[in-house]
């Protein structure tokens, strides 16, 4: 899941020969020929011990990148279910109106695959986490490729751990004009944050003794205790106001899962 139009990047040239050897543990473990005999060499038991845990070696939070060297980052939920979290280059400066929805927020749905994790977003494109000879990485492939064959991306695939991976994530907050639509917003692994509210929509976020605080480029402030689960509350100051008076408005929201 990329931070730019996935469909405009550049084809890698083919991978080096240990790239290739791991195709091989994937056919063998991720198609579904390969599935049926990995299911027909070992018992059904053995088979399904592995992948319980492999889905607990990899749930959490992971950073990844596209092939612009731009970060996103992807939560994946013990149920299956996959949520990016994602900015482009240019943002804070640039603002919401530079992102697309998919850019903001993508959903998917993810799954054990050969010796790591396969997750298939909702626009067709696939991105997998792999343990290979150098460590963990992540592959990336267009809609309708094949998912045997090179990737269209690769990079570096890194866990994100503490108080950070409990943060990042999408939210969705009530708008400070009660005629307006919900808020939604995206924090980054890297302190950047991102909304759909202007075109100043860029900002930046930090952790204070366990208090989100979101300084955005338009001058707006915000701060709420992040949770898992249940409502939110967050308190909102118009630019120019002091921090240290009254919030402008309480607003209620959620994360999204």
């Amino acid at each position: 899941m990329g931070m730019v139009d996935r469909a405009t990047r550049p084809r890698l040239r083919p991978l080096p020969l240990a790239a290739g050897v791991l195709l091989t543990t994937l056919a063998a473990g991720g198609g579904a020929a390969g599935a049926a005999a990995v299911a027909a060499a070992e018992p059904p038991s053995s088979l399904a011990g592995e992948h319980r845990q492999q889905r607990q070696v990899f749930l959490g939070v992971w950073a990844l990148v596209d092939n612009t060297n731009n970060l996103f980052n992807v939560r994946l939920s013990a149920d299956g279910r996959a949520l990016s979290t994602s900015g482009v280059a240019g943002t804070p400066f640039g603002g919401s109106q530079n992102l697309r929805p998919a850019e903001l927020l993508e959903r998917g749905r993810w799954q054990p695959w050969g010796n790591g994790v396969r997750i298939d977003y909702a626009d067709g494109w696939t991105d997998a986490i792999l343990t290979g000879p150098g460590g963990l990485l992540q592959w990336s492939w267009a809609p309708g490729d094949d998912r045997l064959q090179p990737p269209t991306n690769h990079g570096r695939a890194v866990r994100v751990s503490g108080a950070i991976a409990a943060v990042v994530g999408v939210y969705r907050f009530r708008a400070v004009q009660d005629e307006l639509p919900p808020t939604t917003l995206s924090l980054l692994s890297n302190g950047l944050a991102f909304n759909t509210v202007d075109r100043s929509a860029g900002g930046v976020w930090r952790l204070r003794q366990g208090t989100v605080v979101i300084e955005w480029a338009s001058g707006w402030r915000a701060e709420f205790e992040p949770r898992d689960q249940g409502a939110l509350r967050a308190r909102i100051w118009r630019p120019g106001s002091d921090p240290q008076a009254p919030p402008t408005a309480v607003r209620s929201g959620e994360r999204l899962d």
